[in-house]
């Protein structure tokens, strides 16, 4: 029997899978074969991550991967003038663009080097609880363990498995473009463009390519609409410093589009008998935040922390980590609040309204 089983390999799962290794604690990470086809780009990591980089002992082979520095965002937002924040002033300094797959590459070398063991399926597996012992079954597997870590991103798996209820504050999605130009524009800040249905988000990702990201709701749009690149490439030329940032005389789309859910949802609880939530499987964070990945990390730290203090008789554990992520949550959505509440040139659009009365649009997924 092992200590800790963990679900995914995302930042938070491995995250976990480190720090409990740390501890000496025995674990397995069980997931899910990469997604292939899925754009991971425009990401960003604060500079408070440094902190939990440090504690998984990576600070200096992220370092070393030299990810592309955020040095500040411009933005239009409340006001239809641009506006430039310069991390510099901050006292956390500056952030990353992230390269996804080099990331999670890097934390998947430094779990291998302790010894955790990984398995990936993509059949149909089960975990159940039988004698106060959580049991694994699939692919000829069998794997019983003391706890288990629900690191299996915005599908909360295990966590619906166990009938928790996902607590939904929004249905935002993403629809991600690619473009490239043989000679790009020279930028290093990410902007932010507010309209009335939604924002935009452009960033650099490297050899002449940037990332065009509009955050919208899907009802607020024609069905139709959906999978024409046209619609939204219009829609792009409708604002005032997108259009200029990547000018289509000079990029073009270099992929099809892709959609993904980018809304703020959580658990109703974050831990129970002898299992704990981590990262999007906890808490999914609006990507306005920039924290997501920060988050994944820090939880996924916390998770393994609050998993060994259980194994090792501190019954209040998983009670004490429920409540940290509790918090961690409220003071997130204090703040994204005030964030779309600035926004006031469009107060009587849905898209907006929606923010504005945050209550009237929450949802309670069994």
């Amino acid at each position: 029997m092992i200590d800790v089983l963990i679900i995914g390999n995302g930042p938070a799962g491995l995250a976990s899978a480190i720090t409990l290794r740390q501890q000496d604690a025995s674990v397995m990470v069980v997931h899910r074969p990469a997604e292939t086809n899925r754009l991971r780009v425009g990401e960003s990591l604060a500079a408070s991550a440094r902190n939990s980089l440090t504690e998984l002992e990576v600070w200096e082979e992220f370092l070393n991967d030299r990810h592309k520095p955020c040095y500040g965002n411009a933005s239009c937002w409340g006001d239809d003038r641009l506006y430039f924040n310069d991390f510099i002033q901050s006292p956390s300094g500056q952030g990353w663009y992230v390269d996804r797959a080099a990331f999670e590459s890097m934390l998947t070398r430094k779990a291998s080097s302790l010894g955790v063991p990984f398995h990936e399926t993509d059949r149909s597996f089960r975990i159940y609880r039988k004698d106060n012992i959580w049991e694994y079954t699939g692919d000829l597997l069998k794997i019983s363990a003391a706890m288990v870590i629900d690191a299996s991103g915005r599908n909360s798996w295990l966590s619906r498995q166990l009938g928790i209820k996902r607590i939904r504050r929004d249905e935002q999605i993403a629809v991600i473009g690619i473009l490239a130009a043989a000679e790009p524009l020279n930028n290093q800040q990410s902007l932010i463009e507010a309209v009335s249905d939604g924002w935009w988000y452009v960033s650099d990702i490297g050899e002449g390519k940037v990332a065009r990201i509009f955050f919208t709701d899907p009802d607020l749009h024609d069905r139709n609409s959906w999978l024409d690149p046209q619609y939204w490439q219009n829609k792009s030329l409708q604002t005032k410093f997108i259009r200029h940032r990547i000018p289509l005389s000079r990029y073009k789309e270099i992929i099809p589009l892709q959609y993904t859910s980018a809304g703020s949802h959580h658990l109703e609880h974050y831990a129970g008998e002898s299992w704990l939530a981590a990262g999007d499987a906890a808490c999914s964070l609006d990507p306005l935040s920039s924290h997501g990945i920060a988050f994944a990390l820090r939880s996924g730290i916390d998770a393994a922390l609050a998993a060994k203090d259980q194994l090792t008789g501190i019954s209040s554990a998983g009670k004490d980590y429920h409540g940290k992520i509790d918090l961690a949550f409220r003071l997130y959505n204090e703040q994204r609040t005030g964030f779309y509440q600035r926004e006031n040139r469009w107060k009587d659009d849905p898209f907006w309204i929606r923010r504005h009365e945050e209550q009237l649009v929450v949802k309670i997924e069994e």
